[in-house]
């Protein structure tokens, strides 16, 4: 007979008067595993929280049979670090600046820390089951994105979890290491572990035997898994290439294209090294002006330490021979002169970003790439930044702080800060992180429409070959610090 972990019996739940999940009817036994799927906004991570106790219902009933022994352990979509002296300290450029990084603890250090009587062998376990035993030495802040989810995963599992929620592991992921962590829920799932899985319907592991559907109109809908799969597939809506792309935003943007330069970046041999560790070897790289790239290559092959020399974040950019925008990096521009004129996202952004700055705040800070508000803005930026909030359907969130917005909206918010001030040069880290399927879809439609009216210079970053733009047309491959132009 299956024992029951968690049981939901007509709960509803309204976060500031918004109904966010209704009438939702479930029971997670023991042994089972649950994966949750739904739109970007439909509230998985709500009912993940619901689940974890942590998210109070408004009505219903939500009854936990956890014992107070067992644990129960989330893995959230973001995670943040405290550093040794002070958390607030913290920044995102911090990850490229070597004499800050060893405020940092190291992977071993810190797993030790999250258990009370650290077992060497479990801890050596589990780095080898998730494949990081490499990086134990390696400070956290150091790590690469998709290494950071393996580790977060790590220090839930030295906490032995009675159940565990895994809010969107596979975001951020190479295609190998997603078929990794595939493998690992299913040894999980096979240990008896109960695992509640926030994922989408492509990224179902095979011992998954529960589907909960959330649906826009709050309801939900539970499957087996063969049930589940067994379903037609829903019809692929197609977008025409000026989708979200409004006629008065293109005549309100400038239509000249930035021709003061020719070459937008030329590296010549650039090495990167952290202590013994190697980050880049010998990138020779040359970007003209309108040409569109994507970057490409596995967790921690170096793809954000190449972008942080161009975007002006990473001090060993000075001991190399970079160029940008047909001059020589440190021959007498500052900062601000190179990010003037790049529209730049990343994960590492999204993560270390003022999320007390209301949407307008936070678009209208891409026009001086700060991350404060600006009270003096002209009436012309105003309504540039009104226009993109429109653009991406967020107008009607323009006075919220980013914190109350579902995560998808946040990378929404900063995808618009990083177009606002037309930059001839767009560096987009994994943009789409966070989004469903008609979210990527139509944002890439937008960045289609203006790199082909602006003739912009695009280097687009993502581990999903089907997220990539069509205007892309070069690719550079990078692995173990050495990068390969890859043809067709």
């Amino acid at each position: 007979m299956s024992i029951p972990i968690i049981r939901a019996n007509q709960i509803e739940v309204k976060i500031k008067s918004k109904t966010i999940l209704h009438n939702m009817s479930f029971t997670i036994c023991e042994g089972e595993a649950w994966a949750i799927i739904g739109s970007a906004g439909s509230g998985k991570t709500t009912l993940a929280n619901v689940i974890r106790l942590r998210q109070p219902i408004s009505s219903g009933k939500l009854t936990s049979h956890l014992l107070p022994t067992d644990r129960l352990v989330m893995v959230e979509q973001q995670h943040t670090y405290r550093n040794r002296t002070d958390a607030s300290s913290t920044y995102y450029q911090a990850r490229f600046d070597s004499m800050d990084s060893v405020d940092f603890p190291s992977v071993e250090e810190e797993l030790r820390m999250s258990v009370a009587k650290p077992d060497n062998e479990e801890i050596d376990r589990v780095l080898q089951l998730l494949q990081i035993n490499h990086l134990r030495q390696s400070r956290l802040i150091q790590l690469s994105n998709g290494e950071n989810k393996r580790f977060q995963l790590a220090k839930a599992l030295l906490q032995q979890p009675k159940l565990l929620i895994l809010d969107s592991p596979f975001i951020g992921l190479d295609q190998q290491a997603r078929k990794v962590l595939h493998e690992i829920i299913n040894q999980l799932i096979a240990e008896q572990i109960s695992v509640v899985l926030i994922t989408t319907p492509s990224e179902i592991p095979d011992r998954i035997t529960q589907v909960l559907e959330l649906q826009d109109d709050c309801s939900s809908q539970v499957y087996s898994r063969p049930s589940f799969l067994a379903r037609q597939p829903e019809q692929v809506i197609s977008v025409a290439t000026e989708t979200g792309i409004h006629s008065q935003l293109l005549v309100g943007l400038s239509t000249q294209a930035d021709a003061s330069f020719d070459v937008a970046i030329r590296m010549q041999n650039v090495s990167i090294r952290y202590g013994g560790k190697t980050i880049l070897d010998g990138v020779n790289w040359l970007v003209n002006r309108g040409d569109k790239w994507s970057l490409s290559g596995p967790n921690g092959a170096g793809k954000s330490t190449l972008l942080s020399l161009i975007n002006g974040d990473n001090p060993q950019a000075y001991a190399n021979q970079i160029y940008l925008f047909d001059r020589k990096k440190g021959s007498g521009e500052s900062i601000w002169d190179i990010k003037q004129r790049i529209g730049y996202i990343s994960p590492e952004l999204h993560l270390y970003f003022n999320r007390r700055l209301c949407c307008f705040e936070a678009v209208a800070s891409g026009l001086t790439d700060t991350l404060i508000s600006d009270k003096n803005l002209s009436a012309e930026q105003k309504a540039t930044v009104a226009q993109w909030l429109n653009v991406f359907n967020l107008s009607h969130q323009k006075e919220k702080p980013l914190i109350e917005l579902p995560l998808s909206e946040q990378r929404l918010v900063l995808l618009a800060r990083a177009l606002v001030k037309n930059p001839p040069v767009l560096l987009l880290d994994e943009p789409c992180q966070g989004l469903d399927t008609q979210q990527t879809r139509e944002f890439n439609a937008i960045v289609d429409t203006i790199c082909q009216h602006f003739n912009k210079t695009l280097i687009y970053v993502s581990h999903y070959q089907q997220d990539i733009p069509t205007c892309v047309n070069q690719r550079l491959f990078l692995e173990q610090g050495k990068a390969s132009v890859i043809s067709g």
